[in-house]
């Protein structure tokens, strides 16, 4: 009996962890929590691809699935909650991913607080352009929130142009943006609601399509990744789509507490400090330093790791998996882990030949 396309992703993404962490890092993963844990595990071990993709998932829904997957013998129990993949699953998972691979374009992290509001504007955009131009005023909006239909409303006068033109526009944009090699334009195409015609659900689209429905809520995903990906690159090319996208996007935000921490830091105080000020735990204080480090490219590493100890980190990572700290810090004695966490989280991302 074969695996299920969500098996298969679950696999993918313990592969990667590797039964240093628990199964609910998983589950915490998928539904896009915002803790510090949560963000640095999904950079350290590269699935921030999986960020907030499957918000759907139960800690029982997961619970289940780690069991099938055990009884079947594709991954085994090390450790209260954490897995690793058998020698079947591994074989299990590379068979199924010769079969189809996983998304190319997912961006979880990039964008889990752009995907839901852009398809709820783009769909009632459509929706409306296609009504407007066949002299239909008399429908059942496809989306009911008062937040959207506002701002689509006035989005709409803000083009100040024939509805024809606004129609053909939005029309070529969309064609072009959905054009890609690597995706399915149809999954997207095959939702959209527009004069006498209603778009599928999910459920409905997954149906028609032949596709398990996880299975075609990822691929879904990463069609609109895929077109956000040519949108903002070439912006200029895309003017509607852009504006359906750049009042919503933003640079990723740090966690509530975080953000206190951070706003201390640029006043001038120490970590110790802080950790005082705020009744923290020092470790609570370095994590929200880590995920600082994570969210903000332009942060400067330099005053907390010098230059020859961050270095040496970089050369025991290479040297070993930089998911293994315990094996870097055998390695770089005199560095702590604070240390080879805040350097992993500034380099990590580096390609290393």
């Amino acid at each position: 009996m074969g695996i299920t396309y969500l098996e298969t992703v679950i696999l993918s993404i313990l592969k990667r962890i590797n039964g240093e962490r628990t199964i609910y890092s998983l589950f915490h993963l998928l539904q896009g929590k915002r803790s510090s844990q949560t963000i640095q595990d999904a950079h350290l071990y590269k699935i921030t691809p999986y960020f907030h993709t499957y918000p759907s998932v139960t800690r029982e829904g997961l619970e289940k699935m780690i069991n099938r997957l055990q009884h079947r013998g594709l991954v085994e129990e090390i450790a209260d909650t954490k897995v690793i993949l058998t020698g079947k699953g591994e074989a299990t998972l590379e068979q199924k991913l010769s079969e189809y691979r996983l998304p190319d374009y997912l961006n979880g992290w990039k964008y889990h607080q752009v995907t839901d509001s852009f398809w709820e504007r783009l769909t009632l955009l459509i929706q409306v352009s296609s009504n407007l131009i066949n002299h239909e005023r008399s429908f059942i909006p496809v989306r009911n929130k008062r937040e959207t239909l506002t701002w689509v409303k006035q989005y709409i006068k803000q083009q100040n142009e024939d509805r024809c033109k606004l129609a053909e526009r939005l029309y070529g944009e969309l064609t072009s943006a959905l054009d890609n090699e690597k995706t399915k334009p149809e999954l997207v195409v095959i939702r959209l609601t527009g004069y006498r015609k209603i778009g599928l659900t999910t459920m409905q689209a997954a149906e028609w399509i032949g596709l398990e429905p996880a299975h075609y809520h990822f691929e879904f995903l990463n069609c609109l990744h895929a077109m956000f990906d040519k949108v903002l690159e070439n912006s200029h090319a895309y003017p509607l789509l852009n504006g359906l996208i750049k009042k919503a996007e933003r640079n990723v935000p740090l966690t509530i507490s975080t953000d206190k921490t951070y706003k201390l830091m640029q006043k001038g105080y120490t970590l110790e400090e802080i950790a005082a000020v705020r009744n923290l735990k020092q470790s609570t204080i370095e994590d929200h330093v880590v995920e600082i480090a994570l969210s903000i490219k332009e942060f400067n590493i330099d005053h907390y790791v010098p230059l020859n100890k961050r270095e040496s980190i970089l050369q025991a990572a290479q040297r070993n998996s930089a998911k293994k700290l315990k094996q870097i810090k055998e390695q770089v004695t005199d560095a702590s882990y604070f240390e080879i966490r805040l350097v992993l989280a500034k380099y990590g991302d580096v390609e290393w030949s």
